[in-house]
């Protein structure tokens, strides 16, 4: 990838510093990005979106348990207040 092409094969372009570390950056990151692109391309997007539901649907799934258990924890204190109750007036 050539990024500043001389207009003959054997004329070359004069670049001064600052544009030079802008071709350098230029550069990497493409250079970066190429090698990124492969392991992104590996993992198809329908497996990222069912992790995704599976995310949800799991979070749902322990709002639903604490729920649960926090009705009986209630149901149970009130049955042993109303046991206390009868065993107070005898």
């Amino acid at each position: 990838m050539l990024l500043l092409r001389a207009p003959t094969r054997t004329a070359y372009a004069k670049v001064d510093a600052e544009a030079a570390r802008q071709l350098r950056a230029q550069y990497l990151i493409q250079k970066v990005l190429e090698e990124k692109s492969p392991a992104a391309r590996s993992r198809p997007p329908a497996l990222v979106r069912v992790k995704a539901r599976i995310g949800v649907r799991l979070k749902k799934l322990r709002l639903a348990i604490r729920s649960v258990r926090v009705r009986a924890c209630r149901t149970l204190q009130r049955h042993l207040r109303n046991l206390r109750k009868l065993i107070a007036l005898g």
